[in-house]
């Protein structure tokens, strides 16, 4: 059992532009939840992986855990957010593997923020990204998506048919 517990924040920042909603991605974040360990880390750190605002809670710094979000996203993108609402604390044991190799089990609190489309500044290198090329398959906006059929329904049918037991068979059907 990991002898300490990190709780990180992370924000789901939304804009619509035109049509096209937009989410918040930051490039490096300058904090110790943004560095993982062996090879794998080394490797996403060096590639630019987008991923959302984020930092730790510092229980001595913070007041809350709204403020500590605050502070983070304020540092990594330059925006001063209005409203937020928490959405969910993901905290599943082993969910970060920095946990299986020995490190701090994690505890992240999400928040949800709908804000105007501005200019970014901060430390993250922040950027505004279409929804869609994180999630294709809800892209409805010319045509049913073609992930859908291509890849999903394919991996989903290969998945419900790989048992020769036919209870499992019949759970994974109902499931999908």
């Amino acid at each position: 059992m990991p002898a300490e517990t990190m709780i990180g924040l992370n924000a789901v920042i939304v804009s619509v532009t035109g049509e096209t909603p937009r989410v918040l991605v930051v490039r490096r974040a300058g904090h110790a939840m943004a560095a993982g360990t062996g090879r794998a880390a080394v490797e996403a750190a060096s590639d630019g992986a987008p991923a959302l605002p984020f930092g730790p809670f510092t229980p001595d710094r913070h007041r809350t855990l709204e403020l500590g979000l605050r502070e983070w996203v304020s540092a990594q993108t330059g925006l001063d957010l209005g409203y937020v609402e928490q959405l969910y604390t993901f905290g599943d044991r082993y969910r970060d593997p920095r946990e299986i190799a020995g490190g701090p089990r994690v505890v992240s609190v999400s928040y949800l923020a709908l804000v105007r489309d501005q200019p970014l500044s901060g430390s993250g290198e922040a950027q505004w990204r279409d929804w869609y090329d994180f999630l294709p398959w809800e892209d409805w906006r010319d045509r049913r998506p073609l992930v859908l059929d291509q890849t999903i329904r394919p991996a989903l049918t290969a998945w419900m048919e790989g048992t020769n037991d036919p209870r499992v068979r019949d759970r994974r059907a109902e499931r999908v």
